[in-house]
């Protein structure tokens, strides 16, 4: 479709402006909307998805979507959930209608970040996973779904009276939850591998509610160590740590911890992220103190021995101004902010 191109729904005309951005699922666009005996029109995006091709129950999962967001909408006030405003079907494409989100996706911004070499501060990254964490928590305790596929690409941003809003999106993978206490099985492989799940890897039984939390947890570890460029290496450092057993230590680490069970629910991510007791460490060396947890947590390794005394000395100058440490023997850097005086060993240095 082109820029000037128009289609017709039964609520009113959409003219094309231009694309937004296109994936597996289909096409994006921005389009100015007029609706039915309205006057003057607004921006809303337009999803294209293509029909030709699938089999009857794609067809009707995708239509299934645009009915689920639909029911969604109409009951939820949440604004962290994108809204749903109109579907139709023209030339063998279904089309979801949708809030605009002029800041484009989170995972735009976090490139943009990595591109600029920029960090994101603290303050931004809790709002983020606050924001997330509200729109997920919504979804879990009000409408009974686990969204499955949450990544900073399904997540729109928004610009809102001087503030950036976060919009859950991309409803294609959610399951309807029997309960939030009762374990179902995942049919099949379903999300994207870098914010997948043990369960959704290993078709697991669980329940359904804690794949959201891991994935909440990989966002925060992304946005920690911006502009650092998260991969499927780092991925898997991360997930072998947490399949040894690594003793859990920090908020991030019941996030992703190994045992489902073990995981946060969405409201206790939620209230952590903005409580009015927020954890010791969450301070102005925030950042650099959850990355110094990371390093032991995920067993990051950077490329050279050299990049290896720079990070430590820059732990222990930038963490060692707010948290008392010492010295283990060259072993290792002692924070007393973790557990059990927990050590980084010199093996995941």
């Amino acid at each position: 479709m082109n820029p000037g191109n128009t289609l017709k729904s039964p609520k009113g005309v959409y003219k094309i402006v231009k694309k937004l951005g296109e994936g597996g699922f289909g096409e994006v666009y921005l389009t100015d909307y007029t609706a039915k005996n309205a006057s003057n029109s607004e921006q809303v995006a337009l999803k294209k998805i293509l029909l030709h091709g699938m089999d009857e129950e794609e067809k009707k999962k995708c239509n299934e979507e645009a009915e689920l967001m639909k029911k969604i909408s109409e009951s939820s006030t949440n604004q962290h959930i994108v809204k749903y405003l109109d579907s139709f079907q023209s030339h063998d494409n279904l089309f979801i209608a949708m809030d605009y989100c002029s800041r484009e996706d989170l995972s735009s911004k976090i490139k943009a970040n990595v591109n600029s070499k920029e960090k994101f501060d603290p303050e931004t990254v809790y709002d983020y996973i606050y924001q997330i964490a509200d729109g997920i928590n919504e979804l879990h305790v009000k409408h009974k779904i686990a969204h499955r596929d949450l990544k900073p690409a399904n997540i729109l941003i928004a610009w809102d009276n001087e503030k950036e809003v976060l919009k859950i999106s991309d409803f294609g993978l959610v399951k309807v939850i029997e309960s939030l206490n009762i374990a179902q099985s995942h049919s099949k492989s379903c999300g994207t591998p870098l914010y997948k799940s043990p369960e959704q890897r290993n078709k697991i039984k669980c329940r359904f509610p804690v794949v959201d939390i891991w994935a909440i947890g990989i966002i925060f570890y992304e946005l920690c160590i911006a502009p650092k460029r998260l991969d499927e290496n780092e991925m898997d450092d991360i997930r072998e740590k947490v399949k040894n057993n690594q003793r859990d230590t920090t908020w991030l680490n019941e996030m992703i911890a190994k045992n489902p069970n073990k995981r946060m629910s969405a409201k206790q991510v939620r209230d952590e992220a903005r409580g009015p007791d927020p954890p010791e460490w969450r301070n102005r060396a925030s950042v650099a103190y959850c990355k110094g947890k990371l390093y032991y947590l995920g067993g990051w390794k950077p490329g050279t021995r050299e990049d290896t005394n720079r990070v430590d000395l820059l732990m222990v100058i930038e963490v060692g101004r707010y948290i008392d440490y010492q010295p283990m023997n060259g072993n290792g850097l002692k924070l007393e902010g973790f557990q059990n005086n927990e050590v980084i060993p010199e093996s995941h240095r």
